[in-house]
């Protein structure tokens, strides 16, 4: 959800800022021009380059949303794509954990084997994420299953505290 949310606000400002851009090039031009001198560069320099943009409205509100204000046009898709992949995440992930409840009659015994094969899962997922962001893979495995083995510690702890 909070994906979700954070891509559809992210729309939302861009279109916000689209629509004052666009006003500001309709209603004051000129100051619009000017505001390409703020780079460093000389009217001589960036007149014929504004007067073709002039020519082409979108082109100038393209390139005044993309230089002036550092926006690009968000993928309107991306919302939705970030739910969905947030939400499969979530429901492979608490899987997870709740399989060998599912295989093992036992409870003892099946407590025993989610924790090694969440930890396990953890350490796998935490040298992916390292290997592929460039970052020491074996220190992220062992980093992301030890913030993992303290959070499922403290939420076990809690269901244990509110149990009684």
């Amino acid at each position: 959800m909070c994906r979700y949310l954070a891509a559809k606000s992210e729309a939302d400002h861009y279109d916000r800022e689209l629509r004052r851009e666009q006003e500001e090039i309709d209603t004051i031009p000129d100051s619009e021009a000017a505001e390409v001198a703020e780079y460093g560069v000389e009217p001589h320099e960036y007149g014929p380059v504004v007067n073709a943009l002039r020519k082409n409205p979108q082109a100038w509100l393209d390139f005044m949303m993309k230089f002036e204000l550092g926006l690009e046009k968000p993928d309107p898709k991306r919302a939705l794509q970030s739910a969905l992949t947030i939400a499969i995440a979530y429901v492979l992930g608490g899987l997870v954990p709740l399989l060998p409840y599912m295989l093992i009659p036992v409870a003892q015994k099946a407590l025993v084997a989610s924790v090694m094969v969440t930890i396990l899962a953890l350490l796998i997922f935490g040298f992916a994420k390292g290997y592929f962001t460039g970052d020491r893979p074996v220190w992220s495995a062992l980093q992301t299953a030890l913030i993992g083995a303290i959070a499922s510690a403290a939420a076990f702890g809690m269901a244990k505290a509110v149990q009684g």
